[in-house]
């Protein structure tokens, strides 16, 4: 091989290096999409919230509600979406609270009747439900994809077929609120994530939602345990 094409050569791989290198999570974002909108608030108000007591009565009826995914907004095929089985996951723990007598029953609040995923708007559809406490599930993800030692080796093309040289590191991080829905008095807050990192062969490796999926899963079973434990230790009362 000529001087030339070995310059080449290493510069076409160093290339692959550097814009297949990792780049990490933004977990700012992540936080930025779990998060309730809340307007601007001033020391008066401030003052006004510590006012706010506990104030659910001792059959209190639980309205749930999954906070529409970012993307989901503004894609037509978005990374993720709430499945029912994870909504079945926090059915169960509404079966168990009435079990032991802490609310007397839960229901969903479907999107169709939200028009925005602001906390106000929340409340308010949850009092037309006759709901005493309103708990909200929100969730982000994010996939970074990279090569790994063995990806240098894609730069001659027909091993990217058969070479487990890539990959992909998905972090999903959930967080559920649990808020009076009369006077705004927030009971508690919960927040759980996992990571799951694959390795693939560059030609077939799972996409970002199958992969997104996964560590939503992973994570929404840490935040049912977390919660659960949350809300049984305060009995809402």
């Amino acid at each position: 091989m000529s001087n030339n094409y070995k310059c080449i050569f290493l510069a076409c791989l160093l290339t692959l290096q550097i814009s297949c290198a990792s780049k990490g999570f933004n977990r700012g974002e992540l936080k930025e999409q779990i998060n309730v909108t809340r307007p601007e608030f001033n020391d008066q108000e401030i003052k006004n919230e510590f006012s706010k007591k506990p104030n659910l009565p001792k059959n209190a009826k639980l309205a749930v509600y999954f906070k529409t995914p970012p993307q989901e907004r503004n894609q037509s095929h978005p990374d993720w979406r709430w499945t029912e089985n994870d909504k079945s996951v926090f059915a169960e723990i509404a079966s168990e609270l009435k079990k032991e007598g802490v609310i007397s029953g839960a229901f969903p609040i479907v999107h169709s009747l939200v028009n925005d995923d602001d906390l106000k708007s929340l409340r308010l559809v949850a009092a037309k439900h006759q709901a005493d406490a309103l708990l909200i599930i929100s969730g982000a993800g994010q996939t970074d994809r990279y090569i790994n030692n063995l990806g240098w080796t894609y730069a001659l093309l027909l091993p990217a077929l058969f070479v487990p040289g890539s990959e992909a590191e998905t972090l999903f991080v959930s967080s559920a609120t649990l808020w009076d829905v009369r006077n705004e008095y927030l009971y508690l807050t919960a927040e759980a994530e996992s990571t799951k990192t694959s390795t693939y062969v560059a030609a077939f490796g799972k996409s970002d939602k199958e992969l997104i999926n996964d560590a939503k899963t992973a994570s929404l079973g840490q935040l049912k345990v977390e919660l659960s434990k949350m809300i049984k230790g305060t009995k809402l009362q």
